[in-house]
């Protein structure tokens, strides 16, 4: 597909930076940005069932986690060794 774009001068030579830059000709980096930006768009949302079966998930991964006191989690119990 040709796609034919009047752009300012500056946004060329900025995007002629860009593309330089990564050594690139500015044709494949504007290909490259463009099928990034469709991509990100074409990624569908995460339902709230699907987060929610990811979560129980993780939930069930824990299950059989041992038991810690409370008490190790102090702030005391992390820096003992210090002063």
């Amino acid at each position: 597909m040709t796609v034919r774009l009047e752009i300012r001068p500056e946004i060329e030579a900025s995007l002629h930076a860009q593309a330089a830059a990564k050594g690139i000709p500015l044709e494949a980096y504007l290909r490259n940005a463009i099928e990034d930006l469709a991509q990100a768009h074409a990624s569908p949302a995460t339902s709230l069932q699907e987060l929610r079966a990811t979560l129980d998930t993780l939930a069930e991964m824990g299950k059989n986690l041992p038991q810690v006191a409370s008490a190790a989690f102090s702030r005391e119990s992390i820096y003992q060794d210090h002063n």
